[in-house]
């Protein structure tokens, strides 16, 4: 009825977040959400959002009309649900303005039709896609081609398909953001102007931290070596993040006598989530390395059930000398003044001989009763490190 009474001015604008109990509803549902979209794109509308927080097992078919409106620049169609919401596409779509592509709990099982989605939009720079299934055939093979890309997001909570493959190729692209379990054989072709990526293991994001102890040792090895086929497919990169789970996996890489590690030497900013364990330790010393060139380390660090380990630095590995030859500066948050926080600081205060400053931000509540003399005891033993730089500013906060 909005659409009856207004004027002709162009939308801006279009949203629409649905939820039914009542599963007769469906069709109803559904062909309310295509009319009041195919009104906006009357209406010039650039962005659309279509959020259904309930789905039924049928087929979605977006119309052909919403898939090729030329003024749209941004799409968000998501599904909150238990099940993948089956989508048909259009055979024929033409998007020569959509900047940004959002796709959630969706399933597009037709490769080519996937492909023509993508060809249509020229001029995509933005590209997230999460929980999806997209371009599964029969080899299990996905692909992500698109020459204007710019940034592009994954995320999948799939656990039982070891065998499936994305390939992404995209000659811009800058960010790189994925969070999935390891599972999938995921490449990178032909994205040299990659500068930043952010590496998450999706267990850790569900609250898990016990998710990798408790792995057999077969598993553990895959996980390390598709870590480096990871690492070796973003060397180029200039910034990178990893999640303290991703850590862990890293640990078991010095143990694989078939695998060479890459060499990071453009990579400038680390940023690390770390909690208490010899892996995160162990890999903290592998990554630095293979990144000959670090300026600045951001360490994030988070609270875990595991027991943190008290191996020294040399069993961590943590006793390789002239990698630090570029750091100028360290910022760990969250700090607790714990034994792993101090043997990492004391290895990065030995060997960094550039390194200009070093700011702590403490975890609230390290003031209360009990915790007053442990940050007091772990002050007082940072400080008394011998350093390699002789201008090092050391900040609490």
């Amino acid at each position: 009825m909005v659409f009856l009474y207004r004027d002709d001015t162009n939308i801006q604008k279009f949203s629409v977040d649905l939820y039914w109990e009542d599963s007769a509803f469906y069709n109803t549902m559904i062909m309310n959400v295509n009319r009041w979209s195919l009104n906006a794109v009357k209406y010039n509308v650039q962005e659309i959002n279509i959020v259904i927080d309930e789905f039924s097992f049928s087929p979605y078919e977006i119309p052909r009309r919403l898939l090729s409106c030329k003024s749209l620049r941004k799409l968000v169609i998501k599904v909150s649900c238990v099940a993948f919401a089956y989508v048909i596409l259009p055979r024929s779509m033409n998007l020569p303005q959509l900047k940004v592509l959002i796709l959630y709990g969706l399933s597009i099982s037709k490769e080519l039709l996937f492909d023509g989605l993508l060809s249509s939009c020229p001029v995509l720079e933005t590209l997230e896609i999460v929980d999806c299934v997209m371009q599964i055939n029969d080899l299990r093979n996905s692909i992500i081609d698109s020459v204007s890309l710019k940034k592009f997001t994954y995320s999948c909570w799939l656990i039982d398909e070891m065998d499936h493959s994305i390939k992404l190729c995209a000659p811009n692209l800058k960010i790189f953001n994925w969070t999935s379990f390891l599972i999938q054989d995921f490449s990178l072709e032909n994205c040299s102007s990659l500068s930043e990526v952010v590496l998450h293991w999706k267990p850790e994001e569900d609250g898990n931290t016990e998710a990798y102890s408790v792995l057999t040792s077969e598993k553990k090895e895959v996980y390390a070596k598709r870590m480096m086929q990871f690492l070796g497919a973003v060397n180029m990169v200039k910034a990178m993040k990893l999640s303290s789970g991703l850590l862990e996996v890293l640990s078991r890489v010095p143990d694989l006598s078939d695998c060479q590690p890459p060499r990071l030497r453009n990579l400038q900013y680390l940023t690390l989530e770390t909690w208490p364990a010899r892996g995160c330790l162990r890999s903290i010393a592998f990554l630095l390395s293979i990144s000959p060139n670090i300026v600045e380390i951001y360490l994030e660090s988070k609270e875990s059930n595991l027991a943190d380990v008290g191996d020294n630095q040399e069993e961590a590995g943590l006793s390789l000398q002239g990698m630090l030859s570029h750091l100028k500066t360290v910022q760990i948050e969250e700090v607790v003044g714990c034994d792993a926080e101090l043997k990492i600081l004391s290895f990065l205060l030995k060997n960094a001989m550039v390194l200009n400053k070093v700011a702590l931000f403490l975890r609230s509540g390290v003031h209360l009763p009990g915790r007053v003399e442990q940050i007091k005891q772990f002050k007082d033993k940072l400080r008394a490190v011998p350093t390699a730089s002789s201008s090092i500013e050391l900040v609490f906060h």
